[in-house]
């Protein structure tokens, strides 16, 4: 037995090591260059590229913004500022979703926000400085007590990955959704075996007790809410399942393949009954840049786990397509590659702002805006989130409109339409009237 168990060891670090040799800094170049070129948006890490177990969920569309002049205090390519919707950026996204008509949510401040990723991106806070700077946004640094980066990936340097546009997208977004809040940066190990690693990377140390085990300092604040912007492309994993159960809500993207099971694939952890799976929108704005229509992005993961049952909060809602499992996504937000999202990204391959579209994009901006909510409840003398996907199923239940922005339509493999889909689950969360009502909730 303890050979059979030597054997399986050396295999797996042999593994990893050829893992490791796989490491190609060119995908975030290629694809910018490739959907400049042809006109059609492309994902960063095509699925044919091995690079460890998680995939990002990330698109770039070939648009690089200049930065040009100021119109109404943001670079001149965002919102609606040039005339027509080119790239959404902060001051569109907040208008839209009415974050900032939270009563009480004072854009998430004293609240923390983890954002989880793989691979390191040391220039992390040096391009969030440039973003912040250029939209106009607060000052989020590790001087100023704001900005933590937490590295235990081993050392693998992500840079021209696809992970280094990830992770820009993932903080500068959740940033811009709640400016007033703390962001903590987590870099997992991409080809971690190991539980250990998994849940740092899926709880967002230290809110987890793994983290003691792996020396990470409790002196880092703990996070409110936790945003994964990736899945895994191994299919279901029960085995993994309670490596999710945080205590506090924890998001994951529904994953850029359309309806499940594409390529034969379920998007997971996203179908965890543990998790707040979020789904894909295309958002439109007016000039004044309040919402015109939200619709279901065709891209977005969606569909019945094979693996797990409906859970009890879920209900009525995607039993009548996935019983007896359990329906996917939760909720939605902006991902459409029509309408993307400026993102900063500079380093020695690429530099400028990019559009960028995906369900990586809805994952941090929903994290902003559950960070909004929970400054908002905590003002009026509620607790924080301990779960969310309770609440979300019970405001449905009990006041659907005033909670919900219903999405319609769209086509993912499944139709969108009134109530539960599988293209945006229970719809987008219309911040003004959500934080509101939010407040009445246990």
């Amino acid at each position: 037995m303890r050979k059979f168990m030597l054997i399986t060891l050396i295999v797996l670090v042999a593994c990893q090591l050829g893992f490791a040799q796989t490491i190609n800094r060119t995908l975030t170049t290629n694809a910018i260059s490739t959907a400049h070129a042809t006109g059609k948006p492309l994902p960063v890490v095509p699925r044919t590229v091995q690079q460890g177990k998680a995939r990002p969920m990330i698109w770039v569309t070939g648009q690089k913004f200049t930065k040009g002049s100021l119109v109404a205090g943001e670079p001149s390519f965002c919102d609606y500022n040039s005339g027509s919707q080119i790239a959404l950026c902060p001051k569109g996204l907040q208008t839209a979703y009415q974050t900032t008509q939270i009563l009480g949510a004072n854009g998430g401040a004293g609240m923390v926000i983890a954002i989880v990723d793989f691979f390191s991106y040391p220039a992390a806070e040096a391009n969030f400085a440039q973003f912040n700077a250029d939209m106009g946004l607060p000052a989020c640094t590790t001087a100023n007590g704001c900005f933590q980066s937490v590295d235990v990936s081993g050392g693998y340097d992500g840079t021209g990955t696809g992970w280094d546009l990830e992770s820009m997208l993932d903080i500068e977004y959740a940033h811009a959704m709640a400016p007033n809040a703390k962001i903590v940066y987590i870099q997992g190990n991409p080809y971690s075996y190991g539980d250990d690693d998994e849940s740092v990377a899926a709880l967002g140390c230290p809110a987890s007790p793994y983290c003691a085990g792996l020396g990470i300092n409790y002196t880092i604040p703990a996070a409110d809410v936790v945003s994964n912007s990736w899945t895994y492309y191994a299919g279901e994993i029960p085995s993994l399942d309670n490596a999710w159960v945080l205590g506090k809500p924890l998001l994951f993207a529904s994953g850029d393949g359309s309806a499940f099971p594409a390529y034969s694939v379920i998007s997971y952890p996203c179908t965890s009954a543990n998790v707040t799976c979020i789904g894909g929108t295309g958002l439109y704005v007016n000039p004044n840049l309040s919402r015109l229509v939200e619709t279901g992005w065709s891209g977005a993961g969606g569909g019945c786990s094979a693996a797990f049952g409906i859970p009890s909060w879920q209900g009525t809602h995607g039993s009548a397509v996935c019983s007896p499992y359990r329906a996917a996504p939760d909720i939605a937000a902006v991902a459409d590659t029509n309408t993307p999202v400026a993102v900063y990204l500079c380093n020695i391959y690429n530099c400028g702002y990019f559009g960028v579209g995906g369900t990586s994009v809805a994952t941090p901006v929903t994290a902003g805006l559950v960070a909004d909510l929970d400054k908002a409840r905590v003002g009026f003398g509620k607790a924080k989130f301990t779960y969310l996907n309770n609440l979300l199923y019970q405001a449905a239940a009990a006041n659907y409109p005033y909670f919900y922005y219903d999405i319609v339509s769209g086509y993912n493999g499944y139709y969108a339409g009134p109530g539960y889909d599988l293209i945006t689950g229970l719809g987008n969360l219309t911040g003004k009237n959500a934080g509101n009502r939010f407040f009445g909730l246990p």
